[in-house]
């Protein structure tokens, strides 16, 4: 245990006043001294049950008793009007974090054992889940910033047991840890002691191979790491490159951005998931974009791809005066001809029935392209011009009082933009905040 343990640390000890937690209590405050260790003893009252403030008096009355600083949080209600593993979970890792902060202490040591760790991976195995997941706990994690330390991984439920018995220790027991409604209970109570039986010693296999599953974890996200670096820019993946990975890695390099993007809405995701995200970034054919659960979507625009959120957009009309600001840029009236770009408009009077707007995209829209021999719909013009479908409804279209396409900022402009020799009476010159720097 003392390997995790360092001399002069300062800890904060999670404990819930249960035979885990209280062997891992008094364990090290039986080292305090010869370490030099400073403890602060943190309990949560999660006020579940009627034992729960019977517990949180047990705990504080130890730390009293052994001179301990005593913390104690209360949980007053929960958001769904109950309990749920996790929103307990964030709320403890908040109030660790909140004493992390203001003790100015090293890291939380909690009392997760060995047989938590067999419980876990089985549980993981049972569930189909990732990787990663599968590892079960590790011992040293960094979670939103505070680091957790698991130093009784390599104590089995027994040896905890025998050590609160030798040093008579007292502690409380919930007794909805035997209550087989729970996966983990049944696991607890039906499939460990099956295991033991056929090997007393099968905890130290299982964590042999919790600590090799993780380094080859930590050796394939170095690796991913490396590929995303080369292929991802700002979230744009170069789909060439993405396409030249091997099935195994593509799989795994769309868990670790699919985590970033959905953080912990990922478990909505299965591999279903990813392999058709990967048949159809690898597809000769495909729309332009791919559905996803949560109204995300996979998007190409022919030489990258990314994920985003889908937005609805509200169809909207803006007048079209001297002046408009628009939420990457700004719309000017001219006085005069600047440029035959893309970025400024000249127009007659006689072509055009005033007043002009500024709308979004409309299906069945069209427009008479500038040099092109009959109309287009714009829909057509923008997947041309490599605009992806989470950006088209953001495109800014000019059109007359009768609804003619005039203008698509920036990117195309109508057969009625006229040249510089030509008489015009309306100009405008759209200015993107970028090229406004």
């Amino acid at each position: 245990m003392l390997d995790l343990i360092k001399d002069n640390n300062k800890i904060i000890v999670a404990t819930s006043g249960g035979p885990d937690s209280m062997f891992l209590l008094n364990e090290l405050v039986k080292v305090q001294k010869v370490m030099n260790l400073s403890l602060v003893v943190a309990h949560v009252n999660h006020n579940t049950r009627v034992e729960c403030d019977d517990e949180a008096r047990f705990v504080k009355d130890f730390c009293e008793k052994h001179s301990l600083v005593f913390e104690l949080l209360k949980i007053k209600k929960y958001v769904k009007g109950h309990f749920t593993e996790g929103e307990a979970r964030n709320i403890r890792i908040n109030f660790f974090k909140e004493l992390i902060n203001k003790y100015h202490y090293d890291y939380v040591v909690t009392a997760h054992h060995a047989d938590d760790l067999m419980e876990t991976i089985l549980m993981k195995l049972i569930r189909g889940s990732t990787l990663d997941a599968i590892s079960g706990i590790k011992m040293v994690e960094v979670i939103d910033g505070v680091v957790f330390k698991r130093p009784l991984l390599f104590f089995s439920k027994n040896e905890i047991f025998d050590g609160l018995k030798k040093d008579g220790v007292s502690y409380c027991i919930d007794y909805t840890n035997y209550q087989e409604s729970h996966l983990r209970n049944r696991i607890r109570k039906r499939i460990l002691p099956v295991l033991k039986q056929e090997d007393v010693h099968v905890d130290k296999k299982f964590l042999k191979f919790s600590v090799e599953l993780q380094e080859m974890m930590e050796y394939l996200n170095r690796k991913l790491d490396i590929i995303n670096k080369d292929i991802n820019k700002d979230y744009f993946i170069d789909l060439k490159k993405f396409n030249a990975l091997e099935l195994f890695i593509k799989k795994e390099y769309l868990k670790k951005i699919f985590k970033e993007i959905y953080g912990v809405d990922v478990v909505k995701l299965n591999e279903k998931n990813y392999f058709d995200v990967i048949n159809y970034l690898g597809g000769v054919k495909r729309k332009n974009y791919f559905d996803l659960p949560c109204s995300y979507i996979v998007e190409v625009n022919k030489d990258f791809f990314h994920i985003v959120k889908k937005v609805k957009h509200e169809d909207f009309f803006i007048l079209c005066t001297d002046m408009v600001l628009l939420k990457d840029g700004v719309l000017l009236k001219k006085d005069s001809y600047g440029s035959k770009s893309n970025f400024e408009i000249h127009l007659s009077l006689k072509d055009v029935v005033l007043p002009l707007y500024l709308t979004n995209r409309k299906p069945g829209m069209r427009m008479v392209v500038k040099n092109m021999n009959g109309s287009k719909k714009v829909k057509d013009i923008l997947i041309d011009e490599h605009v992806l479908p989470s950006e088209k409804d953001d495109v800014m279209i000019m059109v007359d009082a009768c609804g003619k396409v005039l203008w698509i900022l920036g990117l195309k402009k109508s057969q009625y933009d006229l040249d510089k020799n030509e008489k015009c009476d309306i100009i405008y010159k759209y200015e993107r905040k970028e090229l406004l720097k």
